[in-house]
């Protein structure tokens, strides 16, 4: 009885890390991989309607989804797709009329805390089980990219257009260290092994320590290699894709750029997904890649057509987003096992348990998994 105890105890503990998907992206380090198994051909099991546009990835904390409508709104789900809370925003605009808040900032969920960053600077923390605010901190800048968790008391948030961090107590919001802006920022911070990673405008990678936010050093690709998606962080190696369309592997401790994969000419400015052997990434001409992690060898090409999103990582399958329609493709060879038309334009895919969630420019989030 006691082993049965403690297998129990610990099939329990072990589930919440494969349902979390605490960014847009995965964990922190921006790596976009499950180790939550999907099968070959997911079946629709829940829709929501916002009212609005859902443009960024859905974020779950393994026990609620949470995503963001165009219409000024946060909203949390259960693993069902039944609306637990519903917050909304405005803000006054110049003319004195109240008009709703912008979020074009993917959402994280951090320590029971959900943030959400605006175009107009504010970063709010909410409460994930109610919604109440719980503290907000103003950049004085624009936040688009994604903010995100430096460790288990702070967390991180670029302000775009000076490309400057702000670290933030957890906690309270408190302002703990802000760094020089550097130049223009779209993309979003990779954080892992004690840096925290991003890409610019002035075609370089900037990183700096994750306690304390110290500059650490720039590494520069040159040419038309301006960055703005997610830095993907493995250890001491980060990928990046750049607006020539290549893919850069770059070490964050020596400063070198590993190998560059030039399969697109069309810009790359999704967030690569980084396996133990593989890196998968997605360009603006309608290809998705697998290439080789310790050289950036091309082993498989898909095309999507349109314009695919940040590919993800379940197991043996990836699953990517182009245009309306959601992908499920082989991680071994790139076959296409599924595909399901949503709607017009919709997000990355999220990988939270075993659904497949993504949300729409519809206003609806779907879940895809496999019926009970």
């Amino acid at each position: 009885m006691k082993l049965l105890k403690t297998v129990l105890i610990l099939a329990c503990s072990a589930a919440p890390v494969f349902a979390e998907w605490p960014t847009y992206h995965g964990g922190a380090d921006l790596c976009g991989v499950s180790e939550a198994a999907l099968p070959e051909a997911p079946q629709q099991l829940w829709r929501y309607n916002a009212g609005g546009a859902i443009c960024n990835t859905p974020v779950s904390d393994g026990d609620q989804i949470f995503f963001a409508a165009k219409k000024g709104q946060v909203i949390a789900v259960d693993l069902k797709g039944s609306e637990v809370w519903k917050k909304n925003f405005t803000r006054t605009n110049d003319a004195g009329a109240e008009m709703p808040v912008q979020f074009d900032a993917p959402l994280i969920c951090a320590d029971g805390a959900v943030l959400a960053g605006t175009t107009h600077g504010t970063l709010y923390a909410l409460d994930a089980r109610t919604g109440a605010e719980k503290w907000r901190y103003e950049t004085g800048g624009v936040i688009i990219g994604s903010p995100n968790r430096i460790n288990t008391n702070q967390v991180v948030v670029i302000d775009q257009s000076a490309g400057a961090l702000h670290g933030l107590d957890l906690s309270s919001g408190k302002l703990l260290w802000k760094t020089d802006g550097v130049e223009r920022c779209d993309g979003s911070p990779g954080v892992g092994n004690g840096r925290i990673v991003f890409g610019s405008c002035l075609a370089a990678l900037h990183v700096y320590a994750a306690a304390g936010g110290s500059h650490l050093r720039d590494i520069e690709i040159g040419g038309d290699a301006q960055v703005a998606g997610g830095a993907a962080i493995a250890g001491n190696l980060v990928f990046a894709g750049v607006r020539s369309g290549s893919l850069i592997c770059v070490d964050a401790e020596a400063g070198d750029i590993i190998w560059i994969s030039a399969e697109s000419k069309e810009q790359t400015f999704s967030t690569p997904a980084v396996t133990a052997d593989k890196v998968i990434y997605s360009s603006d001409n309608g290809f998705v890649y697998a290439v080789s992690r310790a050289a950036g060898r091309l082993l498989w090409s898909f095309n999507a057509g349109g314009l695919p999103a940040s590919p993800v990582v379940a197991k043996d399958k990836v699953a990517v987003s182009s245009d309306g329609v959601l992908y499920l493709l082989s991680l071994e060879d790139g076959r296409k096992l599924w595909s399901q038309e949503v709607s017009d334009d919709i997000s990355s895919p999220a990988l939270i348990g075993g659904l497949l969630v993504v949300g729409a420019d519809d206003g609806t989030v779907t879940a895809f998994g496999t019926k009970e």
